[in-house]
């Protein structure tokens, strides 16, 4: 393995990893930190997968993968995995986890070794840099949406338990001084 093929592996988790961070930035701003921590999560624990892939605990054996990615990487496991954060933690924390691991697989699927993206529905390995680009502006927006969502549905909740929020009449009144 050559040093520079080292040095990219040894920097991947920190790249999967502000990647996520990024895509989730937007649901900080209603959130907090949480979401931010469940995307980063989401997107460097995924490659656990390739301990069980190599069956090794040596590193070196990982960042080699001689088969090419485990099937694990897939947009599959990103919807799955999202959903059952959904369910656990509710849908904030449901999108970051979907958004987390769906950066993580489209940054893997751009480059030289490819990943099964699309598994079981295609077998296709790589996706140009522009739908990476776009793949993972699109997981911002989704981000900035459901933030917007959160809010809003924050704020409506927050509306209708205040005293003397059912009176429309009284809502409809102007105050004077």
């Amino acid at each position: 393995m050559t040093f520079r093929r080292t040095l990219r592996a040894c920097a991947d988790p920190f790249a999967h990893g502000l990647l996520a961070g990024a895509v989730a930035a937007p649901l900080a701003q209603t959130k907090g930190r949480g979401p931010l921590v469940t995307a980063v999560v989401a997107g460097t624990v995924i490659d656990l997968d390739h301990v069980v892939a190599e069956r090794s605990l040596r590193p070196v054996a990982w960042w080699t993968l001689g088969d090419g990615r485990p099937r694990a990487h897939t947009l599959v496991l990103a919807v799955g995995l999202g959903g059952v954060a959904a369910v656990v933690a509710g849908p904030v924390h449901g999108w970051a986890a979907f958004g987390g691991l769906a950066s993580h697989l489209l940054r893997d699927a751009s480059d030289a070794d490819g990943t099964p993206i699309l598994w079981p529905l295609s077998g296709r390995r790589r996706i140009p840099r522009a739908a990476y680009a776009g793949g993972i502006a699109g997981l911002a927006l989704g981000s900035w949406l459901v933030s917007r969502a959160s809010a809003a549905s924050a704020a409506e909740a927050s509306a209708s338990s205040s005293p003397g929020a059912g009176s429309d009449a009284a809502a409809a009144r102007p105050r004077t001084a």
